[in-house]
């Protein structure tokens, strides 16, 4: 095991991350990236979750998988329901990171962005396709 290069692996999708969120600080984009994955993960099905977690460089596995429980996924109807949901996981400085909807919005769509840019497409369609068609995934 090489800490260092799991270390590696992960400041690199940071800083990646931060380009496509368009924004410098490094801790706030890891708290939206955690948010955003956290409400993705607590809305599609476990094993698309567990899924999309195999995909991630260990240590944002580590912070992907914090929390997780298999239950069932949260029903989110409206895309106004799903933007408060990714706000409500970002531990207390969601007026910081998410002060508007908009804001949450556009994390989401930057995140999405980043996914279907950094794991496999097949699985990029299995989580579009398990959030509900009233939000809106870019395609």
């Amino acid at each position: 095991m090489n800490f260092e290069n799991y270390l590696k692996d992960g400041k690199t999708w940071l800083h990646k991350l931060c380009t496509y969120l368009g924004i410098d600080d490094e801790n706030k984009a890891s708290r939206i990236f955690r948010a955003v994955m956290h409400a993705i993960r607590d809305r599609i099905p476990a094993g698309e979750a567990i899924h999309l977690g195999a995909q991630l460089p260990i240590i944002w596995k580590g912070i992907y998988f914090d929390g997780f429980s298999l239950r069932e996924p949260v029903r989110i109807r409206h895309e106004d329901e799903w933007l408060e949901f990714i706000r409500s996981k970002d531990s207390g400085a969601d007026q910081a990171d998410f002060p508007t909807l908009d804001h949450a919005f556009y994390a989401f769509q930057d995140v999405m962005a980043f996914l279907r840019d950094h794991i496999s497409e097949g699985q990029y369609n299995q989580v579009a396709q398990a959030l509900h068609s009233e939000i809106t995934v870019p395609a």
